[in-house]
C-alpha cells in the first residue's frame, strides 16, 4: 500500500469534505508565498494540499483526488499563471483562483521575499476563501 493509501489524513471523512488547494512552487519570491500560504491552508485545516505536477503527470492517485468532485482552490504566484495552466490541461475545473501579483507585488528572486507581502497575501487569500464559504472548522 502506498504512503497516499495509507494517510490518515486523505482517507478521513473530514478531509474528503475539504477543498483541495495546488499552488505554484516556483523559483520567485511569489512563487514561494503561493506555496507557502497552501502549505499554511493545510495546516490550518481549511483545505487539503496536493500536487499538480502529479496531476499534469497523470499519477493515478493524485489525479484521483483532484478528480474527486471536492472543490478545488488554484494559488499562483505571478502572472504566467503555471498552476492554473497544469489543472486546465489535465481537465481539472478550479473553483477559487488566486494569482498573487494581482495584488501588486514584484517579481523577485526567490530570497528576496518580504514578510509584510507575505501577510498581505495571505489574508486577501483567507479572505477570499472566507467570503466564499471556506475557512476555520
Amino acid at each position: 500500500m502506498s504512503y497516499l493509501q495509507q494517510s490518515p489524513k486523505l482517507n478521513s471523512d473530514k478531509s474528503k469534505s475539504k477543498p483541495i488547494v495546488y499552488s505554484c512552487s516556483g523559483c520567485s519570491n511569489l512563487a514561494q508565498m503561493a506555496h507557502n500560504i497552501s502549505l499554511n491552508l493545510d495546516g490550518d485545516g481549511i483545505a487539503e494540499m496536493s500536487c499538480v505536477s502529479g496531476v499534469v503527470g497523470q499519477v493515478e492517485p493524485i489525479l484521483a483526488l483532484a478528480k474527486s468532485g471536492r472543490a478545488i482552490i488554484a494559488i499562483d504566484g505571478c502572472e504566467l499563471g503555471c498552476t492554473k495552466a497544469c489543472l486546465d490541461k489535465s481537465a481539472i475545473k478550479t473553483d477559487h483562483y488566486f494569482k498573487i501579483s494581482d495584488l501588486g507585488f514584484d517579481k523577485r528572486d526567490k530570497w528576496q521575499d518580504s514578510l509584510s507581502e507575505n501577510t498581505i497575501a495571505m489574508k486577501s487569500i483567507y479572505q477570499g476563501l472566507m467570503k466564499a464559504g471556506i475557512g476555520f472548522t
